[in-house]
């Protein structure tokens, strides 16, 4: 297996589980996204790269687009986890465990 074909199975697997959390209520996750691209865009000057601003887009909009963003194995949902804005919900124990069993 490529390393491109694992990380992108590392990183969907890893947005699989915060989808599994949005789902069962945790809807600070949204919030969290919601402000770490706040952050990003005042680190930037005001001004997000594009794949940000699709971001920005989906999480004003319908949950469920969210929801397939970030569950999805289509080229734009595998596109758009490239430049995720979820950085911080998952702690390193989980990552680590995710990397390992997505490898």
């Amino acid at each position: 297996m490529s390393d491109h074909v694992r990380i992108d199975r590392q990183v969907a697997e890893m947005h699989r589980v915060i989808a599994e959390r949005i789902r069962a209520g945790n809807t600070s996750i949204l919030s969290q996204a919601k402000s770490n691209l706040a952050r990003w865009r005042a680190q930037y000057g005001g001004e997000l790269p594009s794949a940000y601003e699709e971001w920005v887009k989906l999480l004003e909009g319908d949950i469920d687009e969210v929801m397939h963003a970030l569950e999805s194995d289509d080229e734009n949902a595998v596109r758009r986890r490239s430049s995720s804005p979820f950085t911080g919900i998952l702690s390193n124990a989980e990552r680590w465990e995710i990397l390992k069993r997505a490898s």
